[in-house]
């Protein structure tokens, strides 16, 4: 017997990946699948029936990819330039080479800024160690620092 007051409901699954399923298989939280979207190194297509996102089963590498990528230390915009040279039929792999090495330059000049300015923080310390209690009459802020020159050095 029928039952005029039992709605049939067309259910409707999407091949995709929802955002936590993609998450898992990817190894990255759903908050990182978003922001990858958010970017636009990610592309999430919606289900009709309920809004949610999918993703494609193949964004997995593409995830991953990203993940090595900025292991690598590049950047969002570095991986959405080479996203958008392989989009374009393009071999990347020249691209990405001079990202890297340009990086790794980078990161080379900002070690030796830091090495500069340990030096300076362990000077400093050593200065406030050896002077004792400092006088504050003529410190505005915190005479610890405005006794120190641009570079560290005692001005006293």
């Amino acid at each position: 017997m029928f039952n005029s007051n039992v709605i049939a409901i067309e259910t409707h699954t999407c091949d995709g990946l929802h955002v936590a399923d993609l998450a898992r298989e990817s190894g990255v939280t759903p908050a990182t699948i978003r922001y990858y979207s958010r970017t636009g190194l990610l592309h999430a297509q919606r289900d009709p029936n309920n809004d949610y996102r999918y993703f494609s089963p193949t964004d997995v590498k593409r995830v991953q990819f990203i993940r090595q990528a900025q292991d690598l230390g590049l950047k969002i915009a570095d991986i959405k330039a080479i996203f958008d040279s392989v989009e374009q039929g393009e071999m990347p792999c020249g691209k990405v080479e001079t990202l890297v090495r340009n990086r790794l330059d980078t990161i080379t000049r900002q070690i030796e800024e830091l090495r500069v300015t340990k030096h300076r923080i362990a000077a400093a310390i050593i200065e406030w160690e050896e002077n004792g209690e400092i006088a504050t009459d003529n410190a505005r802020f915190c005479p610890l620092i405005e006794m120190l020159g641009p570079e560290g050095q005692t001005l006293s």
